[in-house]
């Protein structure tokens, strides 16, 4: 089979090996697109993959400099979004055709596609709120048309297929397929701690994401500050903070205006290979993600990657977390420092908590999100659909 993967700005091989494992090994070639994100996940992977490439372009990218240069300062002031060039006719003689959410533009050229060249459709959705994206009529008449013409949706989560539900998909044409994690590299393991400039009888919180607001990180110091004056007297407390992006300088002028910097270590953005040492080295790994209009946690690959390096778990009941933590972690209140800094404390006080969410998170890890659960549950629907 030759299957076209349309990841469009986000490819990442960590979170695709599960392709590598499917029924038959298919032939697979992924369309993605040269972006300031995607240039930040290949900047992390460092790794070689199997799969064969083929570029998509923005209109951006295309014409001579001075167009290329107006579109791009419309891009930066005036709310302009970048425009893919048409690849649709690319995809003939492929036997099956994945692409990414209901609203981008490469799902608008799998469509195309699908329908010139009949060649079955899925789409991969992660978003969970409905009616998203839907900015423009252009967007709202691309989703549409997604919902009516694809002959499946593959969802990780029960959030986004009533999501999809409720926009109007049928029941019949959603299929649950559990995402994966690589449990050979991501498996318990002896602790790094000297790496990070960590000692052994600190107690470290771990964060990984942007430094985005929405990624909640702001709450977490203040449960940091509010913890510190809770902890025993002589407990050493630290938070390594993994990740970049916008946002860095509020963080650090939270952190100053907290008095916490003597407990804040930022380990930058690493690579994906080093990510299973920072998870070892945690006592609690927090994803404190709040929610915005248009965005709240759609899956949070960081919580298996933890649970599968036996690291405890704490997330708020934001998006799809609590879908994945289920009771193999703590659960808080989303934009509330007070109900993560009690969960933080709970954890800090018993080690015997620590340990049985451990072995909680790992174990829900080997029975849901392994890369055999993924290769069999997507060789099972390219076979149908093919």
């Amino acid at each position: 089979m030759k299957l076209a993967l349309l990841i469009g700005n986000r490819y990442n091989p960590w979170h695709f090996r599960g392709y590598q494992r499917m029924r038959g090994a298919p032939e697979i070639t992924v369309f993605r697109a040269d972006s300031e994100i995607q240039r930040y996940f290949d900047e992390r992977d460092g790794e070689e993959t199997p799969f064969r490439f083929e570029p998509i372009h923005f209109d951006t990218q295309q014409g001579p400099t001075l167009v290329q240069s107006v579109r791009a300062l419309q891009e930066r002031y005036a709310g302009r979004e970048p425009r893919v060039l048409p690849f649709a006719e690319r995809l003939q003689g492929f036997d099956a055709i994945q692409s990414w959410e209901l609203f981008t533009d490469w799902t608008s050229e799998a469509l195309d596609a699908h329908k010139r060249f009949g060649t079955p459709l899925a789409l991969m959705v992660w978003d969970n709120i409905p009616f998203n994206m839907e900015q423009t009529d252009e967007r709202r008449a691309l989703k549409r048309r997604a919902l009516d013409e694809a002959d499946c949706f593959i969802v990780h989560t029960e959030r986004s297929r009533r999501m999809l539900l409720i926009e109007g998909a049928r029941d019949e044409r959603i299929v649950y397929v559990p995402p994966a994690v690589d449990i050979e590299s991501f498996c318990p393991g002896p602790s790094e701690r000297t790496a990070f400039g960590l000692n052994d009888d600190d107690f470290v919180i771990l964060f990984v994401g942007w430094f985005l607001p929405r990624k909640g990180l702001d709450f977490l110091l203040m449960a940091l500050r509010e913890l510190l004056v809770r902890a025993p007297k002589g407990r050493a407390i630290k938070l390594l903070m993994v990740g970049a992006g916008p946002g860095r300088e509020r963080i650090e002028a939270l952190i100053a205006r907290l008095d916490i910097a003597a407990h804040c270590v930022f380990a930058g953005s690493l690579p994906y290979r080093q990510m299973p040492a920072a998870f070892r080295s945690a006592d609690v790994f927090v994803l404190p993600s709040i929610a915005t209009p248009e965005w709240q946690e759609q899956f949070g690959m960081s919580l298996l990657e933890a649970m599968a390096c036996g690291t405890p778990v704490i997330g708020t009941s934001s998006g799809a977390i609590p879908e994945i933590v289920c009771d193999a972690g703590l659960l808080c209140q989303p934009n509330d420092f007070m109900s993560l800094s009690d969960a933080l404390e709970s954890l800090l006080a018993s080690e015997t908590l620590r340990n049985e969410l451990s072995i909680a998170g790992y174990k829900r890890v080997m029975e849901r999100f392994t890369i055999e659960h993924f290769a069999d549950a997507m060789s099972s629907l390219y076979e149908r659909m093919t």
